[in-house]
């Protein structure tokens, strides 16, 4: 089987595909991932990638957003948990894509060369939508867990109408959807298709220093990991790790900053106690942590759980976060606050919380109890198999169907 992964490029959108791309080249499935930018970073994880659009990321298309349609950014920067907030980011993500027709393009036209059995795409891609359908191929989406687009295809045929036109296409006829949600965080679709959640977050050496840090730092000490994420940091992460470098002296807590987009000059000497590695593979950093601030990132709060820890997560708002912190806060496995009150009172109660733990462990458990990529690939299997005899079928019998209007 031939399978094609078209994803938006940045490495938030890559590194959820990785899972299941490594699970169809080990059943001898051949994989591409048609993407640009950051969403290249497949090819780190051992995927063959092209290259639709060099130089473009996904930071440079939320840029050229926020210059043509700050209204819609502005929208996104409401933090409020509302009915509306899942479309405000389909408008959003749409406005962006249709920003870059080159790149649309380009990506359509890998998949009429290369022409696969199956279109896997990030949640609110279109491009793989009317890819899907101009080839006759299934489209799967492969979402990122938490953030919810259920009527996400719906929502992209009305916004990206003209493009669907162009290709004479309309929604592909067979759609499925992949989450990674566990049930207790969340309801999907009744016939998504749910998959325990693999934690990637890039591979690599680890930075210079890094592992000498970790196998001689004390054992017995608490360690918090402070990360924002791959792309843009908000402006408020600054106030943050202001407030960390602040409390840190009178805390017996080790603070590890992987925060590469953090000038952290303007804070002078660093206390003891606090350690900055730059970028870093953020699940080798949690397997050693005892909690976790992050920016609210899918990625991020999957890796958390994934290794037991409990989370932080500032109110920065922005794209898809507040609806990842309600998942997070709900569940009871971490807690939310403004930027300026995340000091040593919050953390350390946060660390002595056993009950929050205990939580996060029964959640890790519950993942670990769903099917797994490999499962994953039976079902994609089939639905391409189900698919050849449904169209073999048509076309036998649409002979016969001529035959019965002639003798008619």
């Amino acid at each position: 089987m031939r399978v094609l992964m078209m994803v938006t490029p940045g490495a938030g959108h890559a590194y959820p595909m990785v899972p299941l791309a490594w699970a169809l080249q080990s059943a001898g499935h051949e994989v591409l991932a048609a993407s640009s930018g950051p969403g290249l970073l497949l090819g780190e994880a051992g995927v063959r990638c092209v290259d639709v659009a060099p130089g473009l990321s996904l930071a440079q298309m939320q840029g050229k957003l926020a210059q043509n349609h700050p209204e819609v950014i502005a929208r996104l920067n409401d933090d409020a948990l509302d009915p509306d907030y899942h479309q405000t980011i389909g408008i959003a993500v749409a406005s962006a894509l249709r920003l870059q027709p080159d790149m649309v393009g380009a990506m359509i036209r890998t998949a009429e060369e290369w022409q696969p059995d199956l279109v896997i795409y990030s949640p609110l891609f279109t491009p793989g939508l009317v890819a899907a359908a101009k080839l006759g191929v299934p489209a799967v989406r492969n979402e990122f867990g938490l953030v919810r687009t259920d009527s996400s295809p719906e929502l992209m045929r009305e916004l990206h109408s003209d493009l669907f036109e162009a290709h004479g296409v309309d929604l592909p006829e067979v759609r499925a959807t992949i989450d990674v949600t566990p049930p207790s965080m969340g309801t999907s679709e009744p016939d998504s298709w749910l998959m325990g959640t693999v934690p990637f977050n890039g591979g690599g050496p680890l930075p210079d220093g890094m592992f000498e840090y970790l196998a001689a730092s004390r054992r017995d000490t608490p360690r918090i990991a402070v990360t924002f994420g791959s792309g843009p940091a908000p402006a408020e992460t600054v106030g943050v790790v202001r407030n960390i470098v602040a409390a840190a002296p009178d805390m017996d807590v080790e603070f590890v900053l992987a925060t590469p987009t953090v000038d952290l000059e303007q804070f002078g000497t660093l206390p003891d106690n606090v350690k900055s590695v730059g970028w870093a593979p953020l699940v080798s950093l949690m397997g050693v942590s005892s909690a976790v601030i992050h920016h609210g990132g899918p990625g991020s709060a999957f890796g958390a759980i994934m290794n037991g820890l409990p989370q932080v997560i500032p109110a920065f708002g922005g794209l898809g976060r507040p609806l990842i912190i309600g998942a997070v806060v709900d569940r009871g496995l971490g807690v939310t606050a403004a930027p300026q009150d995340i000091g040593r009172e919050l953390l350390e109660s946060v660390l002595a919380d056993e009950a929050m733990k205990a939580r996060v462990r029964g959640v890790r458990e519950e993942i670990l109890g769903l099917p797994t990529p490999g499962d994953i690939v039976g079902r994609l299997v089939d639905l391409v198999e189900n698919g050849r005899a449904a169209t073999a079928a048509s076309s036998a019998s649409a002979p016969d169907a001529v035959l019965a209007k002639s003798a008619g």
